[in-house]
């Protein structure tokens, strides 16, 4: 044997081993994709606020970025105000530009460092409520400047490698950082699909209190109020969810879902919005209530109006029954006279005001401002309902039977004050002869009527012209002559212009407040941000007040076109 083949027999045992494919080693494997996983989910910590606030101190004071640990702070505490009641960074223009440009000179030469920087930024844009009607004009405008250097630096986070995974959220999000930030969710959140966003809160560190969950729950009312009927009502429980999940939300959200549903011909009563209605904003009847109810519409005041009086007339003559049997003849026959009735009131006998039950409790609570002080023992309790010009009263204990008194002739009781049973007695819900215009008996078979439903029904129509399903006013006479509460006031007293121009003047912006200013000043308002577009208030810039008004809740014009916000 040669060298040669004495050294190829030795090295044989070698190749043969090498070529033997390796082993899959999943333990390996998984090593190797848990280091990657927790690379990619790796934040830039947050810096500690007082070391933010020195920074912004010394920057408020120089008015410069020396180095990138300036930059890094300074991106991180804009909305720091450097000392109490001073403007943060945020509000003052030539400090947030600044800021910016010192940011920028990173964003080049050190990637990594800029990415920083970019991270605090982001904080801030989705921290900022730009949104609060408290928010200052200046403030508006310096975070639409923010918001598009954070859109137009978007790409320059990205590296060759890895990178975290907020910067693939910030980067595949980029329209986060638009002018429609909610648009692209809205729909699938509709669906009933909202995978997406526990994820990119979570890598955008985007908090609950922050503008934009709220802003995406709104964006999703105005969108689903632009459906057809059918549409809308197959999404109304989740929104109504949605809004009642966020106080903030409370009254701009139900004012549109309100709204949205008063213009469905022929729809049903509601008892979410019914209930979300009266839990918020109290009776809309009722004057106390009044500038609660004030944005709502007057087709969606008058339907939860409707819906809480067939509530009442269903508990009174059902629950509050003598020993609790109900009465569904009475109940029925009086929600055929809901529309009529302005206002009602419910006397509460001994027994219904001091109950503990848990179901007096509620309905006391319920019954507030409107509810009366019966004199009388037991479970007997009265339904005092006002129609065009009489009063009727029913009672809740069976064999009570009906009185009305006519409005334009004095009342014989005074609501305001303890109310009696007992026959002429002073403060009587009872009275023969004393402007006693109705005296009718619960009972079948009378005068040549079968039931005492047709009766009662001719009887109303007759001597008062009231029918069933119609809206009766009183007359003028009887508000005139009687002391009855008086009838609603108008939900938006009419203001002359100079009226208007001082009242807005000194009012933060909001949908509703625009949309009272629009009203006064017989303004168009054209509402496209559901279809991604502008709030446009169409009208030019010849009067200096509108325009004042306009300018300081953050509108800008558009020649030829009006004010777009």
């Amino acid at each position: 044997m040669s060298a040669l083949d004495y050294l190829a027999s030795l090295l044989a045992p070698a190749a043969y081993e090498g070529a033997k494919a390796i082993p899959s080693t999943s333990g390996m494997d998984a090593v190797l994709a848990r280091m990657q996983s927790r690379w990619k989910a790796r934040q830039d910590g947050a810096v500690p606020e007082s070391r933010q606030l020195k920074a912004v101190q010394r920057f408020c004071d120089t008015e410069q970025v020396e180095s990138f640990l300036d930059a890094y702070l300074l991106s991180w505490g804009l909305c720091l105000p450097p000392h109490p009641g001073a403007e943060c960074i945020l509000e003052d223009r030539s400090r947030l530009e600044c800021v910016l440009k010192g940011v920028d000179n990173w964003a080049l030469h050190k990637p990594s460092m800029f990415r920083r920087c970019y991270r605090g930024l982001t904080k801030n844009y989705f921290n900022y409520d730009v949104f609060d009607d408290k928010t200052p004009l200046t403030g508006r405008k310096n975070w639409k400047l923010l918001r598009d250097y954070l859109q137009e630096r978007n790409g320059s986070i990205k590296s060759s490698g890895t990178d975290p995974d907020w910067v693939d959220a910030a980067v595949n999000n980029k329209q986060l950082f638009g002018e429609y930030p909610c648009a692209p969710y809205v729909e699938s959140l509709l669906r009933g699909d909202s995978t997406v966003l526990p994820t990119l809160y979570e890598q955008l560190k985007i908090e609950d209190a922050s503008w934009f969950p709220r802003e995406l729950i709104l964006a999703q009312v105005r969108v689903a109020a632009e459906k057809g009927d059918k549409e809308f009502c197959n999404v109304l429980p989740q929104l109504l969810e949605a809004v009642a999940a966020k106080k903030s939300l409370h009254n701009e959200g139900l004012t549109l879902l309100l709204n949205r549903y008063a213009e469905i011909r022929g729809a049903a009563m509601h008892e979410g919005l019914r209930e979300y209605a009266f839990a918020w904003w109290g009776n809309p009847w009722l004057p106390t209530n009044q500038a609660k109810w004030g944005f709502v519409t007057d087709r969606a005041r008058d339907m939860v109006t409707e819906w809480l009086k067939r509530e009442f007339v269903e508990t009174f003559f059902m629950k509050l029954a003598e020993d609790g049997m109900g009465d569904p003849r009475r109940m029925n026959f009086w929600l055929r006279y809901v529309k009529s009735m302005d206002p009602i009131e419910i006397a509460l006998g001994s027994f219904a005001r001091n109950s503990r039950e848990r179901d007096f409790v509620a309905l006391r609570e319920k019954m507030n401002g409107f509810r009366r002080v019966l004199d009388a023992s037991g479970a007997n309790n009265a339904f005092i309902m006002t129609m065009g010009d009489v009063v009727v009263v029913e009672f809740s204990n069976l064999g009570n039977a009906l009185y009305g008194y006519d409005r334009r002739e004095a009342m014989p009781f005074d609501t305001r004050k303890p109310l009696q049973l007992a026959v002429g007695a002073m403060n009587s819900l009872k009275h023969k002869g004393q402007n006693n215009a109705l005296w009718l008996s619960h009972q079948d078979g009378q005068h040549g009527w079968t039931r005492w439903e047709d009766m009662f029904e001719a009887t109303l129509k007759q001597h008062f012209g009231i029918s069933p399903d119609s809206d009766i006013k009183p007359s003028p006479s009887a508000r005139a002559r009687t002391s009855a509460p008086p009838s609603r006031p108008p939900s938006h007293p009419a203001a002359s212009t100079t009226d208007s121009e001082s009242i807005y003047s000194n009012m933060s912006y909001s949908r509703h407040a625009l949309d009272l200013f629009a009203r006064a000043r017989g303004l168009i308002i054209e509402d496209k941000t559901a279809q991604g577009g502008n709030l446009w208030v169409r009208t030019g810039d010849g009067n200096s007040a509108v325009n004042a008004v306009l300018t300081r809740w953050g509108f800008s014009l558009k020649t030829d076109k009006g004010w777009w916000r």
